[in-house]
């Protein structure tokens, strides 16, 4: 059952919806997320989001709340409208005869993607091109969870996950501790494409890992990388830090965070990653591959040269039976890597404290892969749902339908119903 409500608001009022709710403007002019609503329109806030929104003149709004939504006025004091906006003025219009690239650094439920929302919609409005890369490895909003991603923004948008992605890169990780380099490249990767595809103003929205030493290094060196023209800080401890480091260089703004964000649960989270992999999984189909037509990028059993089960005896000197278990073995350099399947027992207790890499090979069903074409460009993203190494028949979900030359191993590995359930280094014995 929804909640319909009738609001009537002077010029300058401002208040805060929490969703569930639409919102329909009757008469006047309403801003929100940097975005000018006027008579006719309208817009959905999703049950995990809230907004502040402000009457630009005298407003009259029909407001349905669904579940636990409410609408409630607010003094304009207590929100970060005018804040925003007069951030927005600062930085917008010096894009319009030279390209910007906008870094945004916070820590987490800081309002990043709300102003990265924000940022790309006042822009547009002002005739600009806009494009965002969404570089939150954690929470990706453009494609999935371990990508980072680039979309143009050409609509009035509340969330990024409204916009469809131009083009990604596929990083391997929910965690950016975990990819650190990886993550930066990503990033600037896409930055460098957005800049050719000439966008008037790039808005890089970020992770918030800031809590640590390292997470603040993260940050600064991709500042170094992508070469931003400005950066705004949703943190004063932060915005101390880069101003010390970029001050010279570029523009460093502070944008305060909003007082009473919609903060999500560990589990909400994880139920928005969930529905991301769903939403573009559910449009795939499985494909059988040949592991010998493929190049394996992240697995370093499948780097090196391939033994013999007689070799693997022989040179480890092990027990006879022992290695009735194995389905692949290799050597890179001084290292052996082991696949076995079923009971790994023996096995494990007769390589045990020798260095030897072994790995159960049912696990690697259920990881997430990226996709390579054969010019090494990121295609796609799939689940491995099972490799065998008798046949060498590779079985993959994707929705992707073209090419496929390469296959690169990430660190998260999902159920039949597509929810994360560990990562493949839980597959070592």
């Amino acid at each position: 059952m929804s909640t319909a409500l009738e609001l009537e608001l002077q010029a300058g009022k401002v208040i805060r919806i929490v969703g569930p709710a639409r919102v329909e403007v009757v008469e006047g002019k309403l801003l929100t997320v940097g975005s000018r609503y006027t008579a006719g329109s309208s817009f959905v806030v999703h049950r995990l989001r809230s907004y502040s929104a402000k009457a630009l003149e005298h407003t009259k709004l029909r407001v349905f709340l669904g579940g636990e939504a409410k609408v409630e006025e607010v003094s304009p004091s207590d929100e970060v409208v005018d804040s925003w906006l007069s951030v927005a003025e600062r930085v917008i219009p010096s894009c319009r005869n030279s390209p910007c690239r906008v870094l945004l650094v916070g820590p987490p439920e800081s309002g990043k993607t709300t102003m990265a929302a924000f940022l790309a919609n006042y822009a547009r409005e002002l005739g600009l091109r806009v494009s965002v890369v969404e570089g939150d490895v954690g929470q990706e909003d453009l494609l999935v969870p371990a990508t980072v991603a680039l979309a143009e923004v050409s609509k009035p948008i509340l969330w990024l996950r409204e916009l469809e992605p131009l083009s990604f890169r596929f990083v391997g990780c929910i965690s950016p501790q975990y990819c650190f380099t990886e993550s930066i490249v990503a990033i600037k990767d896409l930055v460098d494409e957005a800049s050719s595809k000439g966008f008037n103003i790039i808005v890089v929205n970020t992770d918030g890992w800031v809590s640590s030493p390292s997470g603040v290094e993260h940050k600064l060196i991709l500042a170094r990388w992508i070469k931003p023209t400005h950066i705004i800080t949703l943190s004063e401890d932060l915005f101390e830090i880069f101003s010390k480091c970029f001050g010279n260089l570029c523009t460093v703004l502070h944008a305060p965070r909003p007082p009473a964000p919609r903060e999500r649960s560990r589990e909400e989270r994880r139920e928005l990653r969930a529905q991301a992999y769903r939403k573009y999984f559910g449009r795939g189909r499985v494909r059988t591959l040949k592991l010998s037509n493929l190049s394996i990028l992240g697995l370093g059993a499948l780097i090196g040269r391939r033994l013999s089960l007689d070799e693997v005896r022989k040179q480890l000197n092990l027990p006879d039976g022992v290695a009735k278990s194995l389905v692949y073995a290799s050597k890179v350099l001084d290292t052996y890597y082991l696949i076995g399947q079923g009971d790994l027992t023996p096995l494990k207790d007769a390589t045990l404290g020798t260095g030897i890499q072994l790995l159960r090979a049912e696990c690697l069903g259920g990881l997430l892969v990226g996709i390579l074409d054969c010019k090494m460009r990121d295609a796609g993203v799939g689940v491995l749902v099972s490799v065998d190494f008798g046949t060498g028949d590779v079985v993959l979900q994707t929705p992707w339908e073209g090419e496929i030359c390469g296959l690169i191993l990430g660190r998260i590995k999902l159920s039949e119903s597509l929810e994360e359930v560990g990562g493949r280094t839980k597959c070592s014995q």
